[in-house]
């Protein structure tokens, strides 16, 4: 049965980066070589930059990314948590408990002093929190490796929870939700996701509930620490102008006192999302000048379902292409101004989305396309052999530049770390990614998008979709 819900009168979502510079590159690399060399065989798929790793004995992994350009290192502290581990009690803690980071340990009791102490090694820093992890970083000169490393084993193992600061640090955690509020498909996207997650919705939403982070304790922090901030679920990542074996010897030093704790997933293991047993349709009015139209899936879960997410990866860049047919149909068509395919990997399921913003005049026609599109996604021709590889091509490349920047890169290993599991996927990444075929797109598609439920969510001025008149029986097919 078909239901519609329409949110009259008046999600956070890590938005995915721009690859303008990365394209560059890759079209220049693309044009030289062409995709057959830069995937000339699977086999010869090398891992973007070598490094190592090692696991003290209370569990806490560690990986040593070098690179000596230049003398600086970063030291990054991945954990498994985020807003998966978050029922509606916690929602939005997680994120409270990053900022809470910075306020205070036992080394440097006051902010002021903590945050003196950073500069004065010359750090810069920053965390952040998505669903699947939380990070923490300290980006330094690489002389200062001891004091940095000294610095976040201290902060990691001792933090304070000052109350006045907690109180003052819920203020500041809820200026940011005003932020998001005040932007102009906020809402859209909360209920979209509301409606997609149901019982999960707060393990996908790492912004969390106001009234949640508005009355957090210290208790609550201090249940989050016990938990989940434990050596043996977490990855101490150091990379930059230093040695394996110094950082293997300093870890040793800092961080072997910290004590192991239980898996915290062993006792409470968090729910997958409950399959979705029907078909909706969603319409939330929003400041804007476009009507967007956005079927939601639920996409493969990375643990479960591995060669669906490389699967995924590649289509996604298959419809990126200026000259692909999904572009030439609703975009070159004049149909829409934007159109795009979207899978999310994570290990408690990922969404899989397919948009278009158009015009109020052109919107229905232009769902129609996008509906015969989808429908299509499975057919034998509905991409060629070349924009295959040149997908799997930028790919690499844009995988291969990123890996350049060591102290973003850092990010992206606790990333794939704490979702995946492990490093295997990272490891794995490119060679995996070259020996995706045809049938394994269509296998994804038929698997998770054609002939599935899902929800689908119109947006735009509220004129706009009081004049649309959509009706159910009529665009959920």
């Amino acid at each position: 049965m078909a239901q519609q819900i329409v949110c009259m009168n008046y999600q956070q979502h890590i938005g995915s980066r721009t690859h303008l510079l990365g394209l560059s590159i890759f079209l220049l690399f693309f044009s030289v070589f062409g995709a057959q060399t830069l995937f000339a065989s699977g086999s010869e798929v090398k891992p973007e930059k070598d490094y190592k790793s090692f696991v003290l004995e209370n569990g806490l992994e560690v990986v040593v990314v070098e690179n000596h350009l230049a003398p600086i290192v970063t030291i990054e502290l991945a954990t498994r948590n985020g807003s998966f581990t978050e029922g509606p009690e916690f929602a939005g803690l997680s994120h409270l408990y990053e900022h809470m980071f910075f306020k205070g340990n036992k080394n440097f009791p006051r902010s002021q002093d903590f945050l003196s102490y950073l500069s004065k090694i010359g750090a810069i820093w920053n965390a952040t929190t998505r669903e699947e992890v939380v990070n923490y970083y300290f980006t330094l000169p690489s002389m200062n490796l001891q004091l940095g490393m000294e610095l976040m084993a201290n902060t990691i193992q001792t933090p304070l929870f000052n109350k006045t600061e907690l109180e003052r640090e819920r203020e500041v955690v809820l200026g940011e939700f005003d932020r998001h509020e005040a932007s102009p498909l906020f809402l859209f996207r909360r209920v979209m996701d509301s409606v997609t997650w149901g019982d999960n919705f707060t393990r996908k939403e790492p912004i969390g509930q106001r009234d949640v982070i508005g009355t957090a304790t210290v208790e609550k922090m201090r249940a989050i620490q016990q938990k989940y901030y434990i050596p043996n679920n977490s990855l101490l990542i150091v990379a930059g102008d230093v040695d394996s074996a110094t950082v293997y010897k300093m870890a040793q030093r800092y961080f072997t006192p910290w004590e192991r704790g239980a898996d915290p997933f062993e006792a409470d293991p968090p729910p997958f999302p409950k399959p979705l047993t029907e078909k909706r349709l969603v319409q939330v009015p929003s400041p804007i000048n476009l009507v967007q139209a956005t079927y939601q899936w639920y996409g493969p879960s990375v643990s479960l379902d591995p060669k669906s997410t490389y699967a995924a990866d590649v289509f996604i860049y298959i419809l990126t292409q200026d000259q692909s047919r999904f572009q030439r149909r609703l975009v070159e068509s004049g149909l829409s101004q934007s159109a795009g395919f979207s899978y999310y990997t994570q290990n408690y399921t990922g969404p899989i989305a397919v948009s278009i913003g158009t015009t109020e005049e052109k919107a229905k026609q232009a769902m129609k396309v996008l509906w015969d599109e989808i429908q299509a996604f499975d057919s034998p021709d509905y991409f060629t052999d070349e924009e295959l590889e040149t997908a799997k091509a930028y790919l690499r490349v844009e995988h291969l530049y990123d890996a350049e920047e060591t102290s973003e890169w850092t990010h992206t290993i606790g990333f794939w770390w704490s979702t995946t599991g492990g490093l295997d996927y990272f490891r794995g990444y490119l060679d995996n990614l070259s020996q995706i075929t045809r049938e394994d797109i269509q296998n994804f598609i038929r698997r998770y998008v054609k002939g599935k439920n899902y929800i689908l969510g119109v947006t735009g001025s509220e004129a706009a979709l009081q004049e649309l008149k959509l009706v159910p029986s009529e665009v959920l097919r």
